[in-house]
């Protein structure tokens, strides 16, 4: 029994077939990237309204190898530019030089699809971090406000006691 191959498909129209196919491949990818885009504008304009000033950043994924290299791609919320939002980050370099070390960032919705792919899981991580780096720099506002009212009142006595500038001239 001899087997028959299947007729030959010329590249040019293999070419045209599978430019038809990505063709509509691309259409759902970009109709699928800007659904996940509005998601996380509607999660970065409530961040915004909260003003919070505070940047944090969670591990999507990272490690390290034997001779000190390390690198890792993150999620955060954080100032790219002049702009407060959500945010993703690679980081990579050498534990004993880090003044060589790689950084990049992105708002989220300018990163490369994949790693908003990856990072879509860890925005609740991310908003736990938040919330305990927003409770650590309120404790510190709170400490060094007091100790800035101390300076204020000890300027205030010293001041009050002394005659002006104005006062002496006359």
């Amino acid at each position: 029994m001899t087997v028959r191959k299947p007729p030959e498909v010329p590249p040019a129209k293999r070419v045209q077939v599978y430019y038809k196919q990505l063709s509509q491949a691309a259409t759902n990818i970009n109709t699928a990237s800007d659904e996940l885009g509005k998601a996380i504008s509607a999660l970065d304009a409530a961040l915004k309204k909260l003003n919070l000033g505070i940047s944090a950043w969670v591990t999507i994924s990272g490690g390290e190898r034997p001779d000190q290299i390390f690198w890792s791609r993150d999620i955060g919320y954080a100032k790219v530019g002049h702009i407060w939002g959500i945010a993703i980050r690679t980081v990579s370099g050498h534990y004993n030089f880090p003044e060589e070390g790689d950084e990049e960032k992105w708002l989220f919705n300018e990163a490369p699809r994949w790693i908003r792919i990856e990072a879509v899981g860890k925005i609740p991580d991310l908003l736990e971090t938040l919330v305990k780096r927003t409770e650590e720099t309120t404790k510190k506002i709170k400490n060094k406000t007091k100790r800035a009212l101390e300076l204020a009142e000890a300027i205030e006595a010293v001041s009050e006691s002394q005659p002006s500038e104005q006062e002496g001239r006359k």
